[in-house]
């Protein structure tokens, strides 16, 4: 079986910027899960609605039929959370259209996601120009590995200590879940101080935001990945918002 998944490519320029939609998929043998998820990108709460609808058209009846799943929730600066979950047959050949909106308490729409399952030929082409952006390709760019192509999310390790790794394993995995997706290389850096402790850095490019004694307990390393992970977040819309954001790698 194939699924073609497409994504809008539009949605993400004019949508997403202070609350992002996703919608994330697994599938098995039998069935697909489907789980709507919102991301505030903005330094405050944020009360929002949403409404994860699963549309299905079959192309030899014309028959068409929709489920919505809607609710409410607050985002606290920086937070992800999943929103609403629910499961499709894994061999229906019907053009499903997976469809995420998020409001907020005015009803302006803040944040869109769309995939589309077993999509036409122009739901392809969609999904093509969709993962070429995604590559930050420029318009010059021919191959995977050429200049055009900008690398992103890079997180490297310099930890000595078991307790610097563990905090390194909890703050990548804060990285991906959070999707910050940065373009300047994060560094997760330990050096000796004094009386045989250790102290973390936490570099954007070569800049230090963070830094902290290390402490062996899981909950403060896990407090200190939050921390970490919110300074890192506050520094790239920083770097945005001031035009000081053109590094490539």
């Amino acid at each position: 079986m194939c699924l073609l998944l497409t994504t809008h490519i539009g949605y993400s320029q004019i949508y997403n910027t202070e609350i992002e939609a996703k919608i994330n998929m697994e599938s098995n043998t039998e069935f697909i899960s489907i789980t709507g998820s919102a991301f505030n990108k903005t330094e405050f709460s944020q009360s929002v609605r949403y409404v994860l609808s699963v549309i299905k058209n079959d192309p030899q009846s014309s028959n068409r039929s929709k489920n919505d799943q809607s609710g409410r929730i607050v985002l606290d600066a920086g937070q992800k959370s999943n929103l609403s979950s629910t499961t499709i047959n894994a061999g229906d050949t019907d053009r499903i259209i997976i469809l995420l909106l998020i409001y907020d308490l005015e009803n302006n729409l803040k944040g869109k996601d769309r995939i589309v399952i077993n999509g036409t030929e122009a739901d392809n082409k969609e999904q093509a120009l969709k993962e070429e952006k995604e590559l930050n390709l420029s318009p010059d760019a021919q191959h995977d590995n050429s200049d055009g192509v900008f690398l992103r999310g890079i997180v490297l390790e310099e930890t000595k200590t078991k307790p610097g790794r563990d905090f390194f394993k909890e703050f990548s995995s804060l990285y991906q879940n959070n999707n910050l997706n940065g373009r300047e290389v994060v560094t997760v850096k330990e050096e000796l101080a004094l009386a045989n402790n250790t102290k973390i850095q936490i570099l954007v490019a070569n800049e230090v935001i963070f830094e902290f004694f290390v402490r062996p307990q899981t909950d403060f390393l896990k407090q200190a990945a939050t921390e970490s992970i919110r300074r890192v977040f506050l520094h790239f819309k920083y770097l945005e918002e001031s035009k000081d954001y053109v590094r490539r790698f």
